[in-house]
Parts: C-alpha cells; structure tokens; sequence
C-alpha cells in the first residue's frame, strides 16, 4: 500500500509542476514519514528545516488526495549562514587591472558594479541602458520581477565605450557580444575566468563572488540593508539579511 501510494504521490508532484530533483528529495522524505526508510546521521539545521518543508507537501497531499487526517507539530530551525570569503576593494582593482580590452571591463562592470546575476548580464539588450537617466533595466531575473539598477559615472563610462567602440554591429541583441554574436552565460564566465588567470588572486573567484563583494563593500560603507536589498533584487529582506556575516 506505501509503494502505491507514493506513485500516486509522484504524479501528484509532477502535475504540480515540481522539478525532477525536487522530487526525488519529496519522494524520499515520504519514505521516511511511511517507515518505509530512517536516517540517523546528524544533520544541519538547514536540511533540518528543508526536511520539514518535504514533510509539509506530503502530508498536505494526504489530505488532500487521500482525504487523511494527520498532524504535524511545527518545527523551527535557525538558519546555519556560512561564512563566505570576499574579494576585497584592491581584489577587484587587480581584475580591472588585468582586463585585456573594454567588453572584459564591461562583465566586471556588471557583476561587481551593478551586482548583477550571471544570468541577468548575459540578457542585458542595448535598449535596457538609459545613458541620460544613468538606470539599467533588469528585465529578467531570478525573482521574475523587473527592477531598475543605478549607473555610477564610471561603470557607465566603461559600459558606453565598449558600446560606441568596441561592441561588433550587427552581430546579436544582447550587450555582450563575441565573433559568433550573444555571449552566453557560460561564456561570460570564461571570461572572467582569464581575467582570473592573469591576476594574482589566489581565491577561487566565480561571478556570484563578485555580487557578494560589492553587496559587502556597500554595508560597510554605510548603505542600509534594504537599500542593497533593492539594489540587489531580492524578494524579501531575510534574503540580504546573509550579507550583514560578509565584513
């Protein structure tokens, strides 16, 4: 009866739109609630926490589908928040210092300067810039919300003579743009990773580092955290709340 039930159970989550990986940790936290499988390791509170979570859809399933009755006592995990290694103020300056050409300078532009997401710089469209205003519109994000990020003088400058100088007519839609037109993602990040290659940093440096630093740099200067909350994109504040462990 278990193993039935929890086919039943995995077409439910497929119907519900769950992600194939999310499902398969849905599925063995059901397994877990039916007996059908125990764990006694030491876990951290935040498995702790998502491991309640898990158990929340199951038994709303149960109630729903099977038209059962059960209860669950609630459950409260303070959030473990790692300590991340930043990049510091003279970090970033070496990268600049390394960049080979102005479309380079542009990705560091848009990863530290602007705190951009990977995957938001590499949708960024000429016609997201507004050069008088000094805004970039965010169109796409993890959020699904579109957002306005300010242009300091500088990363505007950098970001304009890329455009005007550099940047091949005629190629792609997207800013960034190499001899086969859009630059991907993962393109984005090869090339950050030879800047990388050309520095001194021993750390290992990856584009959300980079949105950490100036997340980092911006508290310790002064900007209050739902200031940089906005700046960054989030949905809510507990989401800046892990920058506040960065200084």
């Amino acid at each position: 009866m278990p193993q039935e039930r929890l086919s039943k159970y995995k077409r439910y989550l497929e119907l519900k739109g769950y992600q194939k990986s999310s499902i398969r940790g849905l599925l063995q936290r059901a397994e877990n609630y039916e007996g059908l499988k125990t764990s006694n390791k030491e876990l951290s509170s935040s498995t702790l926490q998502l491991y309640y979570y898990q158990k929340k859809v199951y038994i709303r399933y149960l109630e729903e589908v099977e038209k059962e009755d059960h209860y669950l006592q609630e459950e409260h995990y303070k959030k473990d928040i790692p300590k991340r290694e930043i990049l510091s103020i003279s970090e970033i300056e070496e990268l600049l210092k390394n960049c080979k050409d102005l479309r380079e300078r542009v990705v560091l532009v848009c990863l530290y300067s602007l705190g951009l997401r990977l995957s938001e710089v590499s949708n960024i469209e000429i016609e997201d810039i507004d050069r008088e205003n000094k805004i970039l519109l965010v169109k796409k994000s993890k959020t699904k919300k579109p957002r306005q990020v300010p242009i300091n003088k500088a990363p505007l400058q950098t970001i304009t003579s890329y455009i005007d100088q550099e940047r091949p007519i005629g190629k792609g839609e997207k800013l960034l743009q190499g001899t086969k037109g859009d630059v991907s993602s993962d393109g984005i990040y090869q090339i950050l990773k030879r800047i990388v290659k050309r520095s001194n940093i021993k750390k290992r440096v990856y584009p959300h580092l980079l949105r950490h630093s100036i997340a980092s740099h911006l508290l310790h200067q002064g900007m209050e955290l739902e200031q940089i909350g906005i700046f960054l994109g989030h949905s809510s504040l507990s989401s800046t709340e892990i920058y506040t462990h960065l200084i």
